[in-house]
């Protein structure tokens, strides 16, 4: 859907297709589409598409890095939820077999803790994992402003070059065909026309009045039924257990 066609949509559903005389001037449900979109990326899950940005290794050796350690990301930059190097297919960016994280997983399913001699042989791998730890981690420190678009690098420089998970905004048009971003909108101007309504007094021909209060109640139990909605949808398809 276009933004002519969902600013139409609106009107038409305020107005009850052209049945009352007055509707919200078109500035006013342009920045009401502009405040909710922003919403929306901020709070739908399915407003924001998963993503993944290759940072060069070139790109830490800039004089403007080195100085303010940060980088400009693209508008289109939501989140930044992860920051790695890109160093190998192994954990530890090695080949060798006897070095690799399979033996590791291999002793998390194998190796029962209810036997003296596998207590003490368990024991000396994650003593040896918390050793190393250190040398084979690969995830970067960050901090990310939405606003400004500037990922700050917070730890240390990364050596080679680094992978961002991100998301994106999805494009408008995509968001406007959306049914839930429209009744969100469509309760959100109604909200506004009855506030308008309400600020001039208006009556209509044969000096009749709207009930505004039931307007504006109906409008917002939508708006708070779309947030509750979108609340429950954000939750984790999965969990991940670590051991500290």
């Amino acid at each position: 859907m276009t933004k002519r066609e969902l600013i139409t949509d609106i009107q038409n559903e305020i107005t009850f297709s052209g049945a009352l005389p007055y509707s919200l001037p078109e500035l006013e449900i342009n920045r009401i589409l502009e405040n909710d979109a922003n919403y929306f990326y901020d709070n739908s899950r399915y407003a924001v598409e998963s993503r993944y940005l290759l940072l060069p290794a070139d790109l830490f050796a800039n004089p403007t890095f080195k100085k303010f350690r940060q980088i400009q990301l693209p508008d289109c930059v939501q989140f930044v939820v992860n920051f790695k190097e890109a160093k190998g297919g192994s954990m530890f960016a090695t080949i060798d077999r006897d070095f690799s994280e399979q033996k590791f997983i291999g002793s998390e399913i194998f190796l029962t803790p209810f036997i003296g001699e596998s207590i003490m042989y368990r024991t000396v791998i994650f003593s040896f994992l918390d050793l190393t730890k250190s040398m084979m981690i690969d995830t970067i420190a960050f901090d990310y402003n939405k606003n400004t678009k500037l990922l700050g690098l917070l730890g240390r420089t990364p050596k080679t070059a680094s992978v961002l998970r991100i998301f994106k905004k999805i494009e408008a048009d995509k968001l406007y065909n959306d049914e839930v971003f429209q009744r969100y909108v469509r309760a959100h101007a109604k909200v506004r026309l009855a506030h308008m309504l309400q600020s001039f007094n208006f009556t209509l021909p044969g000096d009749i009045t709207l009930n505004y209060q039931s307007i504006t109640a109906v409008a917002e139990k939508e708006m708070e039924d779309v947030k509750t909605m979108m609340k429950g949808e954000n939750t984790m398809d999965w969990m991940i257990i670590e051991h500290y």
